[in-house]
């Protein structure tokens, strides 16, 4: 990967990094503590003044890998204390700006809306620069001396302190709305990590983006009940822009791959991509085949329900498949019909996976304690079938 492209993506990552944090508050507190913030005269600042240093640390933890995988990636020679010192303070003044707008009047969902426009320009910059200046170089971030990062990390710094002091300051006129904005995902996700099952936290996340929609036209569908379904599922993806785009953002891994010279990786990449790209065309049958009550409601057999709720993810194989074979040079046709086929097969295999069942029996092989073994085996559904096809096109590709 090119490092103006690298850099362009560490950007991006800074803007989603933002995005994550006014998901989840960036200021979090459990139901103890919004009890105490209007249920008893209690100073809220102090109350919030360890939840606040909780969201900075991770803030900083993050965007610091964030400037280490840019040097992984990029492998410059820059003096490290100064580059870690810049990227942590980074951390700290994107947490606390989040803060700021958390407790400040502003809605949290306009600033959302303008971090997703300048997600999306981000990845149109990073395609375009794939594709116009494939060999473009940053040769000033190495020739920039120890003196001008010092000067940089300790401006950044400052701004850090400031941010810091001003987001402290902020804690005291927080009410329990503001620090409820992001308790339900928040829940969700402690939920899901415990229970070794992301269905809640990403249901969750998918009734947030439908209220983000906040209403539709309604229109009627014509044709019948396979073709109508069809129809709906469409609907339902080009009311969802985001899964769309990424779809289409995903097609500029394979091109980063060869661009890099992993052309040995290229097919198992290939595959595991593909996946992804569909699996965000694939909502419509994950709702449906997890849920009993829509698919009475829907009506029809099982089967019907599945294999009309399949053609868009079908379909979106089969085009981005086609898509990196004409885009991307060193793509084999092979690779590109094998993903085509297994990208979806993969995807319904983890939309119809049945709920976890945790009465299996418990082994303890002392490494990672006890262990259900039925539930690895249900946790396994899918991603075995991924990796068994990365390995085969690794096979097809050496043979």
């Amino acid at each position: 990967m090119t490092q103006l492209t690298a850099a362009v993506i560490a950007v991006l990552c800074v803007v989603l990094l933002a995005k994550a944090l006014l998901a989840f508050g960036p200021l979090y507190a459990g139901a103890p503590a919004r009890t105490w913030l209007l249920s008893t005269p209690v100073d809220r600042g102090a109350l919030l003044s360890r939840h606040l240093a909780v969201a900075v640390a991770i803030g900083l933890a993050v965007s610091a890998g964030l400037g280490f995988a840019f040097l992984a990636v990029t492998r410059l020679s820059v003096p490290l204390v100064p580059w870690f010192t810049l990227w942590a303070a980074l951390g700290v003044v994107l947490t606390c700006l989040c803060v700021l707008v958390q407790a400040g009047h502003r809605s949290v969902r306009g600033v959302q809306r303008g971090l997703s426009v300048a997600a999306y320009a981000l990845v149109g910059v990073a395609a375009a620069i794939l594709v116009l200046r494939p060999g473009y170089l940053l040769p000033g971030l190495e020739q920039a001396g120890t003196v001008a990062y010092a000067v940089c990390a300790g401006v950044v710094l400052a701004l850090a302190v400031v941010a810091a002091h001003l987001a402290r300051r902020s804690l005291d006129a927080m009410t329990r709305g503001m620090v409820s904005s992001g308790a339900e995902l928040a829940t969700a996700a402690q939920v899901s990590v415990l229970s070794l099952d992301v269905t809640l936290f990403w249901s969750i996340v998918a009734e947030r983006r439908a209220r983000t929609i906040a209403r539709v036209r309604p229109a009627a569908i014509s044709g019948s009940r396979f073709v109508a379904l069809v129809k709906a599922d469409l609907a339902r993806v080009r009311r969802t822009p985001t899964g769309l785009f990424i779809w289409a953002a995903l097609m500029a891994v394979p091109y980063a791959v060869t661009v890099v010279g992993l052309t040995a990786f290229l097919p198992a990449l290939h595959t595991v991509t593909a996946f992804l790209a569909v699996d965000r065309l694939a909502g419509g049958l994950r709702v449906v085949s997890r849920s009993p009550a829509i698919r009475r409601a829907l009506g029809g057999s099982d089967l019907s329900l599945t294999l009309a709720h399949l053609v868009v993810p079908a379909a979106g194989a089969v085009l981005w498949s086609a898509g990196t074979v004409v885009l991307v040079p060193g793509v084999p046709v092979l690779t590109a019909a094998v993903s085509a086929v297994g990208a979806p097969a993969v995807a319904y295999r983890v939309a119809t996976r049945p709920p976890l069942d945790y009465s299996s029996p418990v082994v303890d092989v002392g490494l990672f304690g006890p262990t259900p073994l039925g539930l690895v085996v249900q946790l396994l559904r899918g991603p075995a079938l991924l990796a068994g096809l990365a390995l085969l096109q690794t096979a097809l590709a050496a043979g």
